[in-house]
């Protein structure tokens, strides 16, 4: 389904009127009046506008089916008005079944994808990717986030059930949301949302710790979008900041303000005080859902979209892991062993090819992943992307622009254990949970 990873073709949904009670503060950020302008701690003299509530949910929320009004097709149900307020949806149908539409749409910011009906939301994620199961299938669809992927048959509603292990909050997680704007003449839009351990997790200090190195380094960019591209939607490479968190490791809500801080510094520092000098529209995204929690280490799905004018954003889909025991992220070196790397990309090549993405756009991996000198020349070093451990096995993700056009989106490939186990490092093999050779 081509057309489902091509924003520009995708149709605006209209909202319809009507009010409904619903359980959704654990799918949508809540939109309650804004409270009065405040200053902001540190170097940003701006002002940033916060909404009253923390949209915090544990992992023991409930997820109650969501009735609502019927409505006509391509419009969504009115409970996601909250949204609609300063954010526009776009959408796609996924297919028809006996008369019920099935739609795909995602939101302006980039901060929610949903998959519903008429009746309900079968699933909210920051990241989402549908593809058909077969050319002559019309019901059947992998649906996919990062590092996981599901069948689903839309004839067959017991298979939605399988969507919910997208975007499950852990037990012993909660996740926090923050929206903010911050008023520079132009209306400057940050959102926030991370999963954070509760206190009763074993090691929890050492994964906020870690996740709060994470929310430092969100801010910096270094893709290697072309140049013509990069003019083109607003994309500069951008180094580490410098800022640190000096705060309560512990408190969601000061690591969310340090985060918007750090944001609207860094647009101040590139716009100036000059409001005719920013684009009209400003906005950016950090999402870190966590998705694996084991005794040994935990993984993050991290999602980032950034836009600063131009015909689109930019975006990264990521895994990040960390051994929350020995207290390191998870890299290439951690997990595999010295001289293996010709051998590791080879695998991944033969696997990338057997996905259906790779099949529709035939990306050019080898050649990205070659160091070039200053001449564009291959130097013979390989540098694949960090990679995530999973249940399933290591993923390496590439990037918007990095292999292939940015309709093409991001490309997550998944080796499994049983194919790199003879490359991995003692400790990488302890970590994914293997057994010693």
């Amino acid at each position: 389904m081509k057309g489902m990873r091509l924003l520009p073709v995708i149709l605006v949904l209209l909202l319809i009127g009507g009010v409904c009670a619903t359980n959704l503060r654990d799918v949508f950020p809540s939109h309650p009046d804004a409270k009065d302008v405040k200053d902001v701690n540190g170097d940003v003299d701006s002002c940033i506008i916060e909404f009253d509530d923390d949209d915090s949910v544990d992992s023991d929320a409930g997820d109650d089916d969501i009735s609502v009004p019927s409505f006509t097709p391509v419009t969504i149900p009115s409970f996601l008005h909250r949204l609609l307020d300063y954010a526009d949806w776009w959408a796609d149908t996924i297919c028809v079944v006996n008369g019920t539409a099935y739609y795909w749409a995602y939101e302006e910011y980039g901060r929610c994808n949903v998959i519903f009906n008429k009746d309900r939301v079968l699933l909210a994620a920051p990241v989402l990717c549908i593809d058909s199961f077969a050319p002559d299938c019309d019901y059947k669809f992998y649906v996919s986030n990062v590092g996981k992927s599901v069948l689903v048959d839309f004839s067959d509603k017991k298979t939605f059930e399988r969507l919910k292990c997208l975007s499950r909050i852990l037990p012993s997680f909660t996740r926090y949301r923050k929206d903010s704007f911050a008023d520079f003449g132009r209306t400057v839009f940050y959102s926030f949302a991370v999963d954070f351990p509760n206190a009763s997790l074993s090691n929890s200090s050492r994964i906020r710790k870690w996740l709060v190195k994470l929310v430092e380094h969100s801010q910096a960019h270094d893709e290697g979008v072309p140049a013509v591209s990069s003019l083109y939607i607003g994309y500069s490479q951008r180094p580490y900041s410098g800022w640190t968190y000096q705060g309560n490791i512990n408190n969601n809500a000061q690591v969310a303000k340090f985060a918007a801080s750090l944001y609207y510094a860094i647009k101040k520092g590139e716009y100036g005080t000059n409001e005719e000098d920013y684009p009209s529209t400003l906005f950016a995204t950090l999402n870190l859902q966590a998705i694996v929690c084991n005794k040994r280490y935990v993984t993050y799905q991290e999602y980032t979209h950034d836009y600063n004018g131009g015909a689109h954003g930019f975006y990264t889909e990521r895994l990040v892991s960390y051994d929350h025991v020995h207290q390191r992220e998870i890299d290439y070196g951690y997990l595999f062993k010295d001289g293996c790397m010709d051998e590791v990309l080879a695998i991944l090549l033969d696997e990338a090819r057997k996905t259906p993405q790779y099949k529709e756009w035939e990306p050019n991996i080898k050649d990205y992943v070659m160091k070039k000198d200053e001449d564009g020349k291959d130097t013979g070093v390989i540098a694949l992307p960090i990679p995530g451990i999973t249940e399933e096995g290591v993923v390496f993700s590439f990037q918007p622009y990095s292999i292939s056009c940015f309709a093409a989106g991001t490309f997550h490939f998944t080796i499994p254990y049983s194919r790199v186990r003879h490359c991995m490092t003692e400790e990488g093999k302890w970590c994914a949970g293997l057994a010693a050779d």
